[in-house]
């Protein structure tokens, strides 16, 4: 029996371009940095006091107000649905649901949230002023099953909500995780979410592994030295196509070909250097959504920008698309905007689609074409965007603990 087929009709972005997946978009087409002084706390002390934060997000200053984390989840979350709904800009979380309600479809979403350290400011405000005495009430704000209760109590949603942390991989296994609970008749809609947010127990976390670069971020360079963390949310409306069509959505961004996950088995930081599973998790993608690797028109890498990843990744591209693997054009949005953690697979797979849209793929940051790493010989533009037409994109993640994530994505 035939699966259902899965399309993508909303998107919603916050991320250090700034708020709406407009902001995001323009951006990476123009070629800006959104790096900046950490302004959350002090990180003169760390490798790199520049990350990609996103403004308008003040620190929670009570129990019941939600994290920084969570606060961009639901704005991304209003945002997705909005645009799924066509829904005018100014349409309030009850106007939303007001709209939901009269769609059981929508109403009986499946949710699917993302993340590596959920609302780490709330837990970080009641270790340090509880002193030893913290209360479950403290610390409601970080759990991660709160993302999927908020989204469910702000739109009057009634579905079934999970809530997973697989490190860097989280919002791409998001997007998958969703695609399955259509494909297998369990609810006609989903939201697939990731966020994060930046704190100082992360930064300093991240920065003691030496996975900070001193200086920029420079994806395939012989000089690249680490990468640099941001924070933001992303969300994905995805539906049935017979409920989207039923429904006379205004618009199909994408459809969903297949899905893939797994895990290297190696080491809880360390890549495995032969990418075995990369290149595994490349295949079963392409297998579930049954597209020949001569089909994929565009590749939205992990990209980190570290010496280790980025070799590996163009070893893996190479061993499943063989001479193809240096003509497929490349997007590294974290060239851009940085690696946004749980946000990062949502927000870049939302790159995707919209280079699919538009037939425009974001050029590459702090890459000097003299000097390209050998070892990362990839189609990878530089300076301006590269036109074309792109009917199919492969998106990929990976994370620390091995854990691996990929999407196969088709122009609706």
């Amino acid at each position: 029996m035939a699966l259902p087929e899965v399309v993508i009709t909303g998107l919603g972005c916050i991320s250090p371009h700034g708020r709406g997946t407009a902001a995001l978009w323009a951006g990476l087409l123009e070629g800006r940095s959104a790096f900046r002084p950490v302004d959350l706390f002090d990180a003169s002390m760390f490798r790199n006091p520049l990350a990609g934060t996103v403004a308008g997000y003040p620190p929670a200053s009570a129990p019941a107000v939600p994290s920084r984390a969570v606060r961009m989840l639901l704005d991304a979350a209003d945002e997705a649905l909005r645009d799924a709904l066509d829904l005018p800009p100014e349409s309030g979380a009850d106007d939303i649901a007001a709209r939901v309600a009269g769609d059981e479809g929508m109403r009986g979403a499946f949710i699917v949230t993302g993340t590596n350290f959920g609302g780490m400011s709330v837990a970080e405000t009641a270790l340090v002023e509880g002193r030893g005495d913290i209360s479950k009430a403290s610390l409601d704000g970080y759990l991660f099953g709160v993302a999927g209760e908020a989204l469910a109590g702000r739109f009057g949603l009634v579905g079934p909500h999970v809530s997973h942390s697989l490190s860097c991989a989280s919002g791409t296994a998001a997007i998958g995780l969703a695609c399955d609970a259509i494909r297998r008749g369990r609810a006609a809609v989903a939201l697939a979410g990731g966020y994060d947010e930046l704190s100082l127990y992360i930064y300093a976390g991240l920065s003691a592994l030496r996975a900070i670069t001193p200086e920029t971020i420079r994806p395939f360079d012989r000089r690249r030295k680490g990468t640099l963390f941001s924070e933001g949310a992303g969300v994905m409306v995805l539906e049935s196509a017979a409920h989207a069509a039923a429904r006379k959505a205004p618009r199909v961004y994408a459809r969903v070909l297949g899905r893939a996950m797994n895990n290297d088995a190696y080491h809880m930081t360390a890549p495995e250097q032969e990418g075995h599973g990369i290149q595994a998790l490349m295949r079963a993608a392409l297998a579930d959504a049954g597209v020949p690797p001569d089909q994929i028109a565009h590749l939205n890498l992990h990209a980190t920008g570290t010496p280790y990843n980025d070799a590996i990744e163009t070893k893996a591209v190479h061993a499943v698309f063989g001479a193809r693997g240096r003509e497929i054009p490349v997007c590294s949005v974290k060239s851009s905007i940085g690696h946004c953690m749980g946000a990062a697979g949502i927000l870049e797979a939302a790159a995707a689609v919209l280079t699919m849209r538009d037939g425009k793929v974001p050029p590459v940051l702090g890459l000097d074409p003299a000097e390209k790493d050998p070892a990362c010989d990839l189609c990878t533009p530089t300076g301006k965007p590269l036109e074309g037409v792109f009917r199919t994109v492969l998106k990929t993640s990976y994370g620390f603990g091995g854990t691996n994530a990929a999407v196969v994505l088709a122009r609706g």
